[in-house]
């Protein structure tokens, strides 16, 4: 056998398991590669799924303001046409505005950054038209807040609707759109904005009658 037969064979000795060890190198790679990425999907899963429940819990939970807001009860009064005239129950007295108050902050301040953008907005926008009714309640006896809450009825009804209907928007439309946007940080109405629409509540409008409160 020639030199250059050896060679030729000694090669081919050698080609055969660097070709094997070659084969084994990659699809260890290749598996751990995909392994790493199914992980890594599913680590993504588990944390999508936390914040849909998150999400989902903090709307479910907010749904309970708009109807606190719309709850009304009877005054035992009647009006011209003998319909009993309603007051919201959270005008009850002081010590209930102020426990409604605490709930809403809680539901508010502490979940506010898994509602969805008008939602947000529309929370604080209430929050801080609460904030101009615990002004006026600050300055009546206790007894007035339900002639308070006969006055705003229609102010805290609309912000009621509105609050459910994002909720719901949320709930039935947007409720797989789980990812958040770390650049959305609006998280109110302009000033020029709110202050707009507060001149448009019946809490604003009719201030000489609640002006009368104070003293009656």
């Amino acid at each position: 056998m020639s030199i250059s037969s050896e060679r030729i064979e000694l090669l081919n000795n050698l080609i055969t398991p660097i070709i094997g060890l070659l084969g084994v190198l990659i699809g260890v790679v290749i598996s751990n590669f995909v392994s790493w990425k199914l992980k890594s999907k599913e680590s993504r899963l588990k944390i999508l799924e936390k914040i849909f429940d998150k999400r989902l819990k903090a709307h479910e939970e907010f749904l309970e303001i708009p109807k606190l807001l719309r709850t009304t009860t009877s005054s035992q009064e009647t009006d011209e046409n003998n319909y009993f005239i309603t007051y919201p129950l959270i005008l009850n007295s002081k010590e209930t505005f102020e426990n409604f108050l605490l709930k809403f902050y809680d539901s508010t301040n502490f979940r506010s950054h898994w509602f969805e953008k008008d939602l947000r907005k529309e929370a604080f926008f209430a929050q801080d038209y609460l904030q101009n009714v615990k002004k006026r309640i600050n300055d009546i006896p206790d007894e007035n807040c339900k002639e308070l809450g006969k006055i705003i009825k229609a102010d805290l009804k609309e912000i009621a609707d509105i609050l459910e209907e994002k909720i719901l928007d949320f709930l039935l439309i947007d409720i797989h759109k789980i990812n958040i946007n770390s650049k959305n940080r609006e998280f109110e109405y302009s000033n020029e904005l709110k202050s707009k629409r507060l001149k448009k509540t019946q809490l604003l409008q009719k201030w000489y009658e609640i002006e009368k409160l104070k003293t009656k």
